[in-house]
Order: structure tokens, then sequence, then C-alpha cells
């Protein structure tokens, strides 16, 4: 079975070729990646990939096409495109949950760091805030210059999650 998965800004076209326990084989955009997974903790897997090891905490979203990955300190919105949110994005209206003003956590954890202050100008990919969530360090970043308008959490907050944290213009 194919699909068109939306990571970050780019659309893969992904299949699922192989699955035997935890070894799965997936054609993403006809590249072919084996992969040997493993649950280590509800929601967090042990990905290896070319011999290499990566923790991997997924997080269901704001809907049932949508998940939140962290995965090497980096964060990502994945979402299941199917013919619904393609006539959305057609009609100009986007991806569902897109709010590009607000910083906000995919889960519940605590505030660490905030990296910025109010009237700071952000370059795309700098880190806003760090939060901790089960038992892992996630950095919150822009996806392109912005300026920030308001900080509405401190270090060591408790948050919710989709909180906004940080209100960028």
């Amino acid at each position: 079975m194919k699909l068109d998965v939306k990571i970050g800004e780019r659309i893969a076209t992904v299949e699922l070729i192989e699955r035997s326990g935890e070894y799965i084989t997936l054609s993403v955009d006809g590249r072919l990646m084996e992969l040997d997974t493993r649950l280590v903790e509800p929601n967090i897997y042990s990905v290896i990939h070319d011999y290499q090891s990566h923790d991997v905490l997924i997080h269901d979203g704001r809907n049932f096409k949508e998940y939140f990955i962290s995965a090497m300190l980096e964060n990502f919105v994945v979402q299941i495109i199917d013919a619904e949110a393609k006539y959305q994005a057609l009609r100009g209206k986007g991806f569902a949950g897109e709010d590009e003003n607000a910083i906000s956590a995919p889960m519940p954890g605590k505030v660490v760091k905030i990296m910025v202050k109010v009237g700071d100008e952000l370059k795309a990919g700098d880190t806003v805030v760090i939060v901790s969530a089960m038992k892992m360090e996630s950095e919150y970043k822009v996806k392109q210059d912005r300026k920030v308008v308001e900080i509405l959490v401190n270090e060591g907050d408790t948050i919710e999650a989709h909180q906004p944290m940080v209100i960028v213009e």
C-alpha cells in the first residue's frame, strides 16, 4: 500500500514493502530503507538504519492522520495525506493543524530552557525552546525567519499538549 506523507515541508510517497516481526522494509520515493525497530517504552522506539541507532518518539497529533515525531533533537509533524487533505490543499486551505505563529509541543512535558526573549529576530532553524518529555529533550525551532512577540511559559513550567509556549510573527 502506498501513502503520500507530509514530513515537515516535504511530501514523500511511502510504501510498506515487507514486515517481518520488528524488521521493516519501506520504499520512500522509490528508495528502499531497511529498518530494525524495537518498542523500548510506550511511544519510544529504537530504530536501526544503515548501522546507526536512533531513538524515535512518536506521539499522536491533533487528529487521526497526524503524528509528532522527535528524533536526533529534531521534531517533525508527519501527516498522512489522503483525498480530503489533497482537496483542502487545492482549495488553498493548507493542511490541517498548521499554526505558524505559535510554537507548541505535541505532548505534555517540562520547559527546560527558553532560548529567546521578546523582540528577538530569529532565522529559520533557530531553536526557540527546549522541552523534556518522556525522558527525551526536544528542541522546538522556527521554520522561517520570525520575530518573538510573546513568551507564555517560564523555565521549569509543566505544559500540556499543544499549549502555545512562544508567539512569533
